[in-house]
Parts: structure tokens; C-alpha cells; sequence
């Protein structure tokens, strides 16, 4: 019975110092397609000028290393590691930009979404507006002649200074007209709403 646990441990030993040096040789020879292709990799991925693009050379790169050690990882042979590694560069610059298409569309169609939806708001507001500039309107033509002149002046953002020496007016009679034109179209409006609401 001893035996058989100590030949089990030993096999299990034997295979884990099996994996070990598995995993060594893939790290070695890992290392060894960086060290010996940096250069052509640097070349390779140069060559298609990704800051036109918008893209990051080193993002590309990382990719690329991240692929060689995926295919070492399947024990997959290279038989020629230039022609692959060309290979992967270009399929990861090519994954790249349709990534980038991808978000570049989508944030295009959130674009739209947002102005659409801007769009539309601004429409109602606009239309509220009116209706409300349509209200204040008939309020306004609802005054005694000399306080719908004030008024008016003053909605169109004229001061006080400025409807006195329109109209030929002292500022104080100007001020008494306006104040007394206000009060006037806010009991309007009140009433106008009163009877809306009934």
C-alpha cells in the first residue's frame, strides 16, 4: 500500500515537474519571438500609420503579444514566425479599426439620438412659448391704451429710460404707467387662467 502512494506521489511529482518545464520552454521560446522580431514588429505595425487613424502603436503591439503567446500556449508550431507575425499585426491593426468604426458609429448614433431628442424638446418648447406669448398677447390688448404702450416696451426688453425718451414721457410717469400696466396684466392672466381651468 506504501508503495502504490509513493509511486502516485512520484508520478504526480514527475508531472508537475513536466508542467513546470512545459511552461518554462513556452516562456523561453515566448521570449525568444519578442526578442528576436521586436524590430520587425516595430517595422510592420509603423507602416500602416495608425495615428490617422487614431490608433495607439503600442495597444496594436500589445495585441500582437498577447496572440504569439496564445498560439505558444496551444503549442501550435511556427514554422516561419516573420510571415505570421505579419500576419497577426495585420489582423489586429484590421480588428482594431473595425473596433473603432464600431464605436465611432455608435457614438455618431447617440449623437443624433441626443439632437433628435434636443430637437424635439425645443420643439415643444417653442410651441408652449408661443401659445404662452399668444396668452400674454390678448392680456396685453386687454389694457387701457397709455398702459399697453408701456407694457409692450417693456416685454420687448426696452427699459424704463429707454420707453420715457420713446414715448416723450417723465421716467416717473413712465414708471407709475408700467407698474400699474403689470399689475393690471398679472390680474388678467389670473382671471384668463381661472377660467381655463373651469
Amino acid at each position: 500500500m506504501a508503495s502504490i502512494l509513493n509511486r502516485i506521489a512520484l508520478e504526480a511529482g514527475e508531472s508537475t515537474l513536466t508542467q513546470m518545464n512545459r511552461s518554462n520552454a513556452k516562456e523561453v521560446e515566448f521570449r525568444e519571438i519578442l526578442d528576436g522580431y521586436a524590430q520587425y514588429m516595430n517595422i510592420q505595425v509603423q507602416q500602416y500609420n495608425l495615428a490617422k487613424f487614431g490608433l495607439d502603436p503600442e495597444d496594436i503591439l500589445q495585441d500582437v503579444k498577447v496572440r504569439i503567446w496564445k498560439i505558444i500556449q496551444s503549442e501550435r508550431i511556427i514554422l516561419c514566425p516573420g510571415a505570421y507575425i505579419r500576419k497577426i499585426i495585420t489582423s489586429a491593426v484590421i480588428d482594431q479599426l473595425r473596433k473603432r468604426r464600431r464605436e465611432d458609429s455608435l457614438v455618431a448614433c447617440e449623437k443624433l439620438k441626443c439632437i433628435s431628442e434636443q430637437g424635439f424638446a425645443y420643439c415643444r418648447e417653442a410651441d408652449r412659448r408661443k401659445g404662452l406669448e399668444e396668452i400674454v398677447g390678448r392680456a396685453v390688448e386687454g389694457l387701457i391704451d397709455s398702459r399697453r404702450q408701456v407694457v409692450k416696451l417693456y416685454l420687448m426688453n426696452l427699459s424704463i429710460q429707454e420707453i420715457s425718451g420713446y414715448l416723450k414721457w417723465t421716467q416717473d410717469k413712465t414708471r407709475n404707467l408700467l407698474y400699474r400696466g403689470l399689475a393690471d396684466l398679472k390680474e388678467t392672466l389670473k382671471e384668463m387662467e381661472a377660467k381655463n381651468e373651469n
